[in-house]
């Protein structure tokens, strides 16, 4: 009795008690263990979370790590662990992410009572603080390599200072094979000597000198001898800040030359920056799945700044469509099997194909450098005149060109001009200059790929014909070897009936063999194969026709008791449906092969005659009754196929 008047009560009060707490505990912090992916990471998660308008929003201690003992034993186990906090989403506090790829040879210690596995691998790491999304203070990135569960050699390691996100003061970024150290002004700008060393002290050595930003000058030093590459120095108009990155390194390429720039190639400096970039955007990654992010360093540096203006970039965007257009063109082209044979001993089409190549050489390969350039958003931070020398080194391209051919090792040569109302002219921009290039580029192309399309067609049509062609002759002596291996074994009205699709076959061919325009032929070539096909199958089906007979006759034959003769005795059955066959459609079907063949009518007579064979013996186990009532005065062929609904399709 207690319990049933307690129940409601607390029922009640529970009711109160959660009606008043939801839209207080709305925003309280709740934890949750289990499961997570985070990106390619997959494991096991612990971590504190606010619900906030219906999103989980990360708010406390966070800690994700995955490990398989089994895996490490039997192959090789991945492992990683990240560990650190959030504030209202955003990462905050001091953080720590280690990865690791390891194998084991099964080997172990007993340690304090505790078998201790020994491994070997990978060991990657980046810890620092982390305020509100961006790193702070001292970051240290490493990779190991471990063996038997000891550090046997450091493969990387970067140890950069932040404030609020900024790289501050000195820096050391190290591979195997080189040390990078520099340091940066406190608004994050590369500043004063930034120096590459060897680790083995025998390959060469790179220092960049920079100053507030601005790249003064490369120094490359070997055992013998050292070069200097200039930089800005001396540049003193507008400039713009970027982050020092592949983009700033093919904009610094823009004002070098070919020799520097294979120097520029060859060095280290800017592959540590590259690996160092990568790993910090491993962590940027991972913090940017699970809230707010802007963990990358920027390494800042300055490069002179000459804006496009809106007509300028309107251009821009007309030589990235048509260098794209030009490109995919020249490609199909360059790239045509056909084409690539028929050049080897046809001279016009070696001309066609060779004039493409020499401007695909010549036009869009300099154009694919602007667009490379627009796409690392480049182009700003070089003059014009710079970005014209270093792409048209050898000056720009002329619309006139001879083009020269070799057939079977005689060489000849043709004057090519290319049909474009695109010029270039001392009076018009720079950019409008290479826009012209591009597209009498994209002009000169479309033209030849129209010529070529001709050029295949014919070559095309040529080879189809010649297929055809070769393919009458092999139907043609298919029918014929067919129709004399069997004509004297069927019956004759099958015969005549065999001799006059062979003699059809005869006038088919003597009918193509007057037929003399190119063009004509091909088409006819068509229709002549397709017949001759659809011949050699009725002929088989015409052959067939017998067996149909005898079986038809067979299958609507029973045997039945004759108690006055006291045996079994063969009785047709349903004789108005095996009759209205073999008086009526079979002649039927032999006649309009004997007088009224044609191209147009064989495929569906055959049809016709196959699903007429079929359909009667279907007949044989149904109710025909009414069928054979009808059937009892029907003489006319069509009207019966009618009745026995098989679409007569041999007139229409």
């Amino acid at each position: 009795m207690i319990r049933l008047i307690i129940k409601p009560l607390l029922q009640f009060l529970v009711f109160i008690v959660v009606g008043i707490s939801i839209p207080m505990n709305g925003q309280e912090t709740q934890t949750y263990n289990g499961p997570l992916q985070i990106g390619k990471y997959n494991g096991k998660a612990t971590y504190s979370y606010k619900i906030i308008e219906n999103d989980t929003v990360l708010d406390g201690d966070f800690t994700v790590l995955r490990s398989n003992l089994q895996e490490l034993l039997e192959k090789q186990d991945y492992s990683f662990q990240f560990k650190g906090a959030f504030v209202d989403g955003t990462a905050n506090g001091p953080w720590k992410f280690q990865f690791g790829e390891f194998n084991s040879k099964s080997q172990s210690e007993i340690i304090d009572y505790q078998y201790r596995v020994l491994v070997s691998g990978i060991q990657k790491s980046a810890s620092g603080k982390i305020q509100m999304g961006k790193p702070n203070g001292k970051w240290t990135i490493l990779e190991e390599q471990i063996e038997n569960s000891e550090i046997s050699k450091t493969l990387f390691k970067s140890v950069v200072f932040f404030d609020n996100g900024i790289p501050q003061q000195n820096f050391s970024i190290n591979n195997e094979n080189y040390t990078l150290v520099g340091r940066f002004l406190r608004d994050g700008l590369a500043h004063d000597e930034w120096s590459l060393f060897p680790s083995n002290g025998m390959d060469q050595s790179e220092s960049w000198y920079f100053k507030d930003g601005l790249l003064q000058s490369i120094r490359v030093d070997d055992e013998s001898d050292h070069k200097t590459i200039k930089g800005y120095k001396g540049y003193n108009g507008q400039t713009k800040i970027i982050n020092l990155n592949a983009g700033y390194i093919k904009a610094l390429e823009i004002q070098l030359s070919q020799v520097d720039v294979d120097i520029l190639h060859h060095n280290s400096l800017p592959e540590l920056l590259k690996q160092n970039a990568a790993r910090y955007q491993e962590v940027d990654d991972i913090l940017s799945e699970l809230g707010k992010s802007e963990f990358l360093p920027e390494f800042k540096v300055k490069v002179p700044y000459y804006p496009l203006d809106s007509l300028e970039v309107s251009k821009v965007d007309s030589i990235v469509s048509y260098y794209k257009k030009g490109n995919e063109l020249s490609e199909s082209i360059l790239h045509n099997s056909q084409l690539n044979i028929l050049k080897l001993s046809d001279t016009n089409t070696a001309y066609q194909y060779n004039t493409v190549l020499h401007l695909k050489e010549n036009f869009l390969t300099p154009i694919q450098e602007i667009v490379s350039y627009d796409s690392l958003g480049i182009l700003e931070y070089t003059s014009r005149q710079q970005l014209i020398n270093h792409v048209f080194p050898t000056g720009m391209p002329k619309s006139k060109v001879d083009i020269e051919m070799q057939i079977d090792s005689v060489t000849s040569s043709k004057l090519y001009t290319i049909t474009s109302n695109a010029v270039t002219n001392t009076n018009n921009s720079k950019i409008a200059n290479i826009e012209a290039v591009a597209k009498m580029g994209y002009d000169g192309i479309l033209s030849i790929a129209n010529e070529v399309k001709e050029t295949l067609a014919q070559e095309k049509r040529q080879n189809e014909l010649a297929s055809l062609e070769e393919e009458i002759i092999l139907q043609n002596d298919s029918l014929v070897t067919f129709i004399e291996a069997i004509k004297d074994s069927v019956p004759l009205k099958y015969a005549n009936s065999l001799h006059q699709i062979k003699s059809f076959a005869s006038t088919i061919l003597n009918d193509y063999s007057k037929v003399k325009s190119a063009q004509n032929r091909l088409a006819a070539a068509r229709n002549t194969v397709e017949c001759l096909d659809n011949l050699n199958d009725l002929s088989r089906t015409v052959s067939q026709m017998p067996v149909y007979h005898t079986g038809i006759k067979e299958s609507y034959t029973d045997r039945i008791w004759n108690p006055f003769m006291a045996t079994l005795m063969d009785e047709d059955i349903k004789k108005k449906i095996t009759s209205a066959y073999s008086k009526i459609l079979e002649p039927y079907f032999l006649s309009e092969i004997e007088q009224h063949i044609s191209c147009e009518t064989i495929e569906k007579l055959n049809k016709t005659i196959t699903a007429t064979y079929k359909k009667v013996l279907e007949l044989k186990d149904q109710d025909t009754k009414k069928l054979e009532r009808k059937l009892k005065n029907e003489k006319d062929p069509v009207t019966v196929l009618e009745m026995l609904n098989v679409q007569n399709t041999t007139k229409q």
